[in-house]
Parts: C-alpha cells; sequence; structure tokens
C-alpha cells in the first residue's frame, strides 16, 4: 500500500504541477477547485449514506485536513477571503501530509482512499491558487490561527473522549503507513505531530510573508 500511496501522490503533484504552468490566471483554477470540492463531498458521503456505511466515528469531516477543505469551499462558496490566511496555513502542510502518509489500510474502502487523495489534493490546489494570488500571511494570521486550532484541538479531544472516536489521533495512533508508527507511544507522538504542525505554519508564514517580486 505504501508504494500505491507514494505512486498515487507523485502523479497528483505532477498534475499540480501541470496545473501551475497551465493555468495562468486563478479564475479557472478557482472554478476547478470548487467543482473538485463538490465531487469530492457529494460522491464520499452519498456512497457512505447509501451504503449505510457511514460512521460518526471515522466519516465526520473532524480531521484538521477535511475542516479546512470544508472551510475552503464555504469561502469560495460565499465569496469570502477573510479566512484565506488561517485556511491557507492549514492547507500547504496538511496537503504535504497526506501524501506522505496515510491513516488507511488496504482494508478501507476504495471512496475512503478516493477521498484522502482528492482531498489533499484540493488541499495543494488552493495553496497554489492563494500564492499566485498573492496572498499576504501577517504574524498575526499566524497567532489567529494557533489559537484557533488550539480551541478545535480540544474542542475535538473532548468529542473523541464522549464519542470513543479518534479524530486529530488523540487517543491513538492511526492506522496505515504514517509517521506515528516510528514515533513515542501515547501522549509522546501526539506531542510530536503538534510541534511538527507549529513547524509547518511557521515555513508556511514565511513563504506568505511577502508579495511574489520579494519572494
Amino acid at each position: 500500500m505504501i508504494n500505491t500511496h507514494f505512486i498515487t501522490s507523485s502523479l497528483l503533484i505532477l498534475l499540480l504541477v501541470i496545473f501551475n504552468f497551465q493555468f495562468t490566471n486563478t479564475i479557472r483554477l478557482n472554478k476547478i477547485l470548487k467543482l473538485l470540492l463538490i465531487i469530492n463531498f457529494l460522491t464520499f458521503n452519498i456512497y457512505l449514506i447509501y451504503e449505510r456505511l457511514f460512521d460518526f466515528n471515522i466519516h465526520l469531516p473532524l480531521h484538521l485536513c477535511y475542516l479546512t477543505e470544508w472551510g475552503i469551499f464555504l469561502s469560495i462558496l460565499f465569496k469570502n477571503k477573510y479566512f484565506y490566511p488561517l485556511l491557507a496555513l492549514n492547507a500547504l502542510g496538511g496537503g504535504i501530509t497526506g501524501f506522505t502518509n496515510s491513516n488507511l489500510t488496504n482494508d478501507s474502502l476504495i471512496i475512503e482512499h478516493v477521498h484522502l487523495y482528492l482531498s489533499h489534493f484540493n488541499l495543494l490546489l488552493f495553496s497554489m491558487i492563494v500564492y499566485k494570488d498573492n496572498l499576504i500571511i501577517t504574524k498575526t494570521d499566524l497567532i489567529k490561527s494557533i489559537f484557533l486550532n488550539a480551541m478545535i484541538f480540544f474542542s475535538i479531544f473532548y468529542f473523541n473522549h464522549i464519542n470513543k472516536s479518534n479524530y486529530w489521533f488523540t487517543h491513538y495512533r492511526p492506522e496505515g503507513q504514517n509517521l506515528t508508527q516510528i514515533l513515542p507511544d501515547w501522549p509522546y507522538y501526539l506531542l510530536c505531530l503538534i510541534v511538527i504542525g507549529l513547524t509547518s505554519f511557521l515555513i508556511t508564514y514565511k513563504l506568505f510573508q511577502q508579495p511574489i517580486k520579494g519572494r
């Protein structure tokens, strides 16, 4: 599965590179992103509900990447870019993480694999679009994002405690081929993931700190 994962991720990254050179105008890219978001949400949820496979402890969009994806969709739908800096801070690192790690196994549904790849592709596509559009992320945006994500984290932690779920992997390591397999046991792997997340925020902040001419 790990080879298949990296091959699929590499092909999708290649597609992003093609998009980058093919579309200089982000208007078309935004339309493509909106369409992909709708397709992803509808196919994933309709299939699971129709087949009576939807599990509230697994399939709710409560992982950070999926929350970010919904935030992107709602921002596009309502044509509001207020949260773009916060979404960009989550999207770039989240997209890369999803392409280099997987919490799925051979027993996971095909639709779950499709959802994982398409969701993280959408995050990276969004990152590329806002980079092309010269989005600036300020230090205030960075601080706001850290606090917002911290509040969401503790809310998810409480949700998991009540419902015996494992969103954000707060209770145990995710399955599949991913970084947590080589990290120490709970809670240390969780602390390591938090440090990695904060590092990702800082790197993204640096990338988006100045206009394109200054980058």
